[in-house]
């Protein structure tokens, strides 16, 4: 009986099709002087980010608590972007959002 051995090569792909950009688009969007973005690649050229404020403290119910609390910030914004890499910088859009019926 003859060993057989299959070998199979997938394509290379183009560094910059496959490049993770999340700290490129974090650092590109537009967001308010106090704003964190923090970007999430989910799968190819698909994103997730979401803009951080710090918590509103006017609504604690026991004004007396103070230091460090565990939720000091709250997501503000979130977004999925659809982010590919163009000859003069990042091409940022947002997918087409459409209703189920």
């Amino acid at each position: 009986m003859a060993d057989t051995v299959v070998t199979s090569t997938a394509p290379v792909k183009d560094q910059r099709d496959t490049a993770d950009l999340s700290e490129e688009i974090a650092r590109a969007v537009e967001k308010l002087p106090d704003d964190r973005v923090t970007c999430r690649r989910i799968f190819g050229n698909s994103y997730r980010c979401n803009w951080w404020a710090a918590a509103d403290r006017s609504k604690y119910d026991n004004p007396g608590m103070s230091g460090q609390l565990v939720t000091t910030h709250t997501i503000r914004q979130s977004r999925f972007l659809i982010v590919t890499r163009g000859a003069t910088g990042l091409v940022i859009t947002e997918p087409e959002v459409r209703a189920s019926n």
